[in-house]
């Protein structure tokens, strides 16, 4: 995996050299096509995608919220939280690859990371929060 290529995401831009290094190798890789869905509403929360080619639409009640390409990130709430997905996410582009680490080998590995991972963590979910109050 290209270090320097999660250095870039804003999700890890934070970390150090060293935790960057823990934590990317716990990724595998995900390829999928157009018209795939990714999550569903309800399903069980299981890991985060980071993209690193491709597009989805983040859906929540029939509406279209959100676009995310290339450097993108989603279900990072997953990594803390057990509670069901809060969105759909389907691939509008004709190819689709992302990283994904799942909630278990987080868990498994989560006491060995720094402080900065958890703080970009509990940093996302205040962003998300916001968020989510703008849109209600």
């Amino acid at each position: 995996m290209n270090f320097q290529y999660f250095h870039e995401i804003p999700f890890f831009s934070n970390l150090s050299d060293e935790t960057l290094e823990k934590i990317i190798v716990l990724f595998d890789q995900v390829n999928l096509k157009k018209g795939d869905t990714i999550i569903n509403v309800g399903d069980p929360a299981d890991g985060m995608y980071v993209i690193t080619d491709g597009e989805v639409e983040v859906i929540i009640d029939g509406a279209q919220i959100a676009n995310l390409g290339t450097k993108d990130f989603f279900g990072e709430l997953a990594l803390i939280t057990k509670e069901p997905r809060t969105a759909s996410v389907q691939v509008t582009s004709d190819t689709f690859q992302a990283f994904y680490l799942t909630r278990d080998i987080f868990e498994s590995t989560k006491n060995e990371l720094s402080d900065d991972v958890k703080q970009e963590i509990l940093r996302r979910i205040r962003e998300n929060f916001d968020t989510s109050r703008k849109i209600i």
